[in-house]
């Protein structure tokens, strides 16, 4: 299965300035003063954006936006030449923190909620996504990504509203968020659902512990809606199930501290192997790189190239029997 890429459009709901910052030791209770050591225009989709332009491919983003946190943000993401196409709200685009304990490695996730909509703002996000893809001249072409938490006031069913919305206007949709949104976005059909394990699990009531619980739970949200569904699986790697098969992608042979975005990754460098022309399992398995890449760089979607193609020889693709 090989499918044409040739620009993403990048919706975020619920966008946030992600920060990631170091501390020598996490001690509860305690005055920390941390090293910054990123401070990035985030949200899950506004990752794969950053990579994706960061990989040469074409990307527009289109985002919800407010208060003085949210003109930032915009400013940000005009300094790295991707364009941005916003509804803005009142109150404060959130700020969500990752907090590394260089003593342990581990990483510990502060995500803030983000700005209450307004009833009508769903509303003036998707007309702003129609006039995006309505304006481009290549939709078969045009891989949306929806991706990410809602933030209060949407609509549960936004993301599937979404991928209903990017198939009537002839673009490929690829979902990547949790319960309860996941279920309803399954009802569209989306073209590809990319989720972890444990969100996997929850959408379909399967244990993903392990391989086999993992391909089960891809294949029930194949049953499920999606046409096609990829899950990952941390430092295990990954799976890839289609209507011609199932495939192990990995796991990555080095593995990093900064993990927050590596799903992010997996989506772009998917993207742009797509663009060069590679059938879809190989270009999960050149998106796993990516995301291996990302693990050893802090900051989510701040990968590099270089580093990816060093790990793409270590990642492997195999069939499982189906």
């Amino acid at each position: 299965m090989t499918l044409a890429v040739r620009r993403l459009v990048c919706v975020s709901a619920n966008p946030a300035i992600d920060k990631t910052v170091a501390v020598d030791v996490l001690r509860p209770g305690g005055i920390h003063r941390p090293v910054v050591l990123a401070m990035l225009p985030g949200g899950k989709a506004l990752n794969v954006a950053r990579a994706a332009a960061r990989l040469g491919l074409e990307v527009c983003a289109v985002a919800i936006t407010a208060g003085h946190a949210g003109r930032w943000f915009e400013d940000a993401l005009t300094a790295r030449s991707i364009r941005g196409r916003f509804v803005r709200v009142k109150g404060e685009t959130r700020t969500c923190t990752s907090i590394l304990d260089r003593s342990t490695g581990r990483l510990t996730e502060l995500y803030e909620a983000g700005p209450p909509l307004p009833p009508d703002t769903w509303h003036e996000l998707e007309a702003v996504l129609a006039d995006e893809l309505t304006a481009g001249a290549d939709p078969g072409g045009t891989l949306v990504v929806a991706s990410g938490s809602l933030p209060p006031g949407a609509r549960e069913d936004g993301f599937g509203r979404l991928a209903s919305m990017a198939a009537s206007h002839g673009a490929r949709i690829v979902v990547d968020t949790g319960q309860p949104g996941l279920a309803l976005a399954l009802r569209a059909r989306p073209w590809l659902v990319k989720v972890n394990a444990a969100e996997a699990g929850a959408a379909t009531d399967l244990p993903t512990g392990d391989e086999d619980g993992t391909v089960a739970a891809a294949r029930a949200l194949r049953a499920a809606g999606a046409v096609i569904a990829l899950v990952t699986r941390g430092t295990a790697g990954a799976v890839l199930v289609t209507d011609e098969g199932t495939w192990r992608i990995g796991p990555p042979p080095e593995r990093g501290a900064y993990t927050v975005g590596s799903g992010d990754a997996l989506v772009a460098g998917l993207a742009r192997a797509l663009a060069d022309g590679h059938p879809l399992p190989e270009a999960a398995r050149r998106g796993a790189a990516f995301a291996a890449a990302n693990a050893l760089t802090p900051g989510q979607g701040e990968l590099d190239p270089a580093a990816a193609a060093r790990i793409l020889p270590g990642i492997t693709l195999e069939r499982l029997g189906d």
